[in-house]
């Protein structure tokens, strides 16, 4: 009976010992198993592997603002940091070194900004931070009144400007239909132009539409809201002028008397929505209100 029991004891004694080693191997198992699954997925993350995820495209630099809006409504001329390349500035077709700030505001009638490309392929080098075009009543002080002649080398590029930037090739190449406006400028020239040459500033229609309403835009957010809500349409909105002019949005015998006052000299803007019922409908209306021009 002794023996009987000493055998079982032994028998439950080893079972009991091969049941805990199997118990400990499998827990040693599991765990390597996970560790090397997160050493995958680590590796995996680091690596790029399939991922989906994608660096975002770098923002494009935006170029510094020479023409700005201020608070009153009225111009504002802003110098570039300090240590930056200043733009090339004409005055009445005359070289401007000056600072941007120093030109009175009041004196200035119209005034385009090239982009640094274009402005590089009209004058080279020296335009690299772009160009400032001013016709202005009176000449800063210090200034001659004769343009000053450039001196270049480089051989003469036949281009001209569309919608504000330089296009190589001919003008007859544009639709007729498509464009508003050509002017004949004395400047801006082009690098190797000779003193006689002129360059011809072509904008369509398109194009000008957007630079009226993108002008009333920065003086009316009312406006502003009204046009993007309408995707740019602005057909039957009454623009009506201080002077006593009248415009209507959307028709084409309005449209380059539009695009004019883009270069006017604007004091303010106000808009009014468009009012009433379909059969007792008051037209959306923007009054324009001109500075008055000093008598000779």
């Amino acid at each position: 009976m002794k023996r009987l029991l000493i055998i079982l004891l032994v028998l439950f004694t080893v079972g009991s010992v091969d049941a805990q080693r199997k118990k400990s191997s499998s827990k040693k198992k599991a765990k390597h198993s996970s560790v090397k699954k997160t050493s995958k997925k680590r590796r995996h993350h680091r690596g790029g592997g399939s991922s989906s995820y994608a660096e975002p495209d770098p923002e494009p630099e935006e170029e510094f603002q020479y023409v700005t809006m201020g608070a009153d409504k009225r111009m504002v001329f802003n110098d570039p940091p300090e240590g930056e390349q200043k733009p090339y500035v004409l005055i009445n077709d005359v070289p401007y070194e000056g600072n941007l700030r120093d030109i009175n505001v009041n004196d200035v009638l119209e005034v385009s900004v090239v982009k640094r490309k274009s402005a590089r392929a009209m004058y080279g080098a020296k335009a690299a931070a772009g160009a400032v075009f001013i016709k202005a009543r009176h000449m800063p002080n210090g200034m001659a009144s004769a343009p000053v002649k450039p001196v270049t080398t480089l051989p003469v590029k036949k281009s001209f400007i569309y919608n504000e930037e330089v296009t190589f090739g001919s003008v007859s190449d544009i639709a007729p239909e498509k464009i508003l406006a050509i002017d004949t400028l004395i400047q801006p020239k082009f690098v190797g132009s000779k003193d006689n040459d002129t360059t011809l500033n072509v904008t369509s229609k398109v194009y000008g539409k957007k630079l009226y309403q993108y002008k009333f835009g920065t003086m009316s957010k009312a406006y502003k809201r009204y046009i993007r809500s309408r995707r740019g349409k602005d057909d039957g909105v009454n623009y009506v002028v201080s002077d006593g002019t009248t415009l209507i949005g959307g028709n084409e015998d309005d449209l380059l008397a539009l695009f004019k006052l883009y270069s006017a000299d604007i004091a303010s803007v106000s808009f009014t929505p468009a009012k009433g019922t379909r059969k007792n409908r008051t037209p959306a209306t923007l009054n324009i209100e001109l500075n008055q021009v000093p008598a000779p």
